[in-house]
């Protein structure tokens, strides 16, 4: 980044504005997506995007987006900024989000990552028609193919956002009946293979809790039963289920409804890691995190470019107060800058001078933003 110093510009409540605001400070913080987006050769792409080459009339937030990340970080800018244009733009696209109205970072985060990677995906030449290829149902039972027919799609649908945030799952489905004959004799291969991505990941806490007191029930060692840390959150999300009774799928291999073990885990990370802690209407507080500044996720990862797979933390979205009309969100930041941490309180910015108390302590964490090491 082209600065010596950290810029620290508030952003102005316009209305019930705080999860949008909490939001935009953890991304504006994103060494990467502020890179992009502050450098002049990239201002044209941003603008004449390729969504915006087809849809001539429709309203661009990628453009809005641009203007909020050079008013974040002018330095000449005032200690404040009220981001009205970007919220009007926000309001015309999406009706969860209007001014005056709570809204949630959760459902903002998700929308704004989305929105942005549509319209910033790769111009491809219009001008080429490809016939769409007839797939075999049968490749997804070879990894190779199913992977290689998913990244294939992906190269031409890749954007700027999915590449510094998106990563990619694999889930399999293994027929217990295919399963039975293939351990037997060999001859069917009893696994289906699907590739996606993800743009953030969502762990449910009450789900992750339950999930660890049953596992600790039988054990006589203490532990809090309100209480789950990341790596438990982890393990929860690459547990199996068994599809049965009316969930039974369908086997391309044996051509019928059979019974089978579902997995899904996580193929390939990201640069940066989104973590939404999904607690529930009603359960804000009900479950504890015991989260840490640097977590290792190599043995949850299944293709490891590198030895291990390390983030450090760098934005922590915080819940306070009530649920509700009466929730109030704040970010406390990393800055890429001077890599000291901020609370951005709306239009208040002040410096974190004890981590644990102010960050790691500090109120109900509820979105984690991590970057790779």
């Amino acid at each position: 980044m082209l600065y010596s110093r950290p810029i620290l510009i508030g952003l102005n409540n316009i209305g019930a504005t705080c999860f949008m605001n909490s939001t935009l400070q953890c991304l504006s913080q994103t060494k990467q997506l502020t890179n992009f987006f502050l450098n002049k050769s990239n201002k044209s792409k941003i603008i004449n995007n390729n969504y915006a080459l087809k849809n001539e009339n429709a309203s661009q937030l990628s453009p809005a987006f641009l203007e909020l990340i050079q008013k974040l970080w002018d330095k000449n800018g005032d200690k404040t900024y009220s981001p009205n244009k970007f919220m009007d733009i926000v309001e015309k696209m999406n009706p969860l989000f209007k001014q005056g109205q709570a809204g949630d970072s959760k459902d903002f985060i998700l929308f704004i990552l989305e929105r942005l990677h549509k319209e910033l995906k790769k111009i491809v030449n219009s001008n080429i028609e490809s016939s769409p290829k007839k797939k075999d149902p049968l490749d997804q039972y070879d990894k190779n193919i199913a992977f290689n027919e998913f990244y294939a799609d992906y190269k031409d649908n890749s954007s700027i956002i999915s590449d510094i945030f998106f990563g990619f799952l694999e889930t399999t489905n293994e027929c217990l009946k295919c399963k039975k004959y293939y351990d037997l004799q060999g001859v069917n291969n009893p696994t289906c293979y699907k590739y996606g991505m993800f743009k953030c990941l969502i762990f449910p806490l009450e789900e992750v809790k339950n999930m660890k007191n049953n596992n600790n029930k039988n054990n006589n060692n203490q532990f809090d039963n309100n209480c789950v840390s990341i790596y438990d959150c982890f393990y929860y999300n690459q547990k199996s289920e068994l599809f049965s009774g009316d969930n039974k799928n369908y086997c391309n291999v044996c051509k019928q409804l059979w019974d089978s073990i579902y997995t899904s885990r996580i193929f390939s990370s990201p640069i940066n890691l989104i973590i939404i802690l999904n607690r529930g209407k009603g359960n804000i507080y009900n479950v504890k995190l015991d989260f840490s500044e640097t977590i290792d996720i190599t043995q949850f990862v299944l293709k490891k470019d590198k030895p291990q797979i390390i983030y450090n933390l760098y934005g922590v979205i915080t819940h306070i107060g009530q649920s509700g009309p009466n929730a109030h969100f704040v970010a406390s930041c990393k800055n890429p800058i001077d890599n000291k941490w901020y609370r951005f309180n709306d239009a208040f910015v002040n410096p974190i001078n004890n981590f644990q108390k102010e960050v790691i302590e500090f109120g109900t964490p509820y979105i984690l933003f991590y970057q790779a090491v």
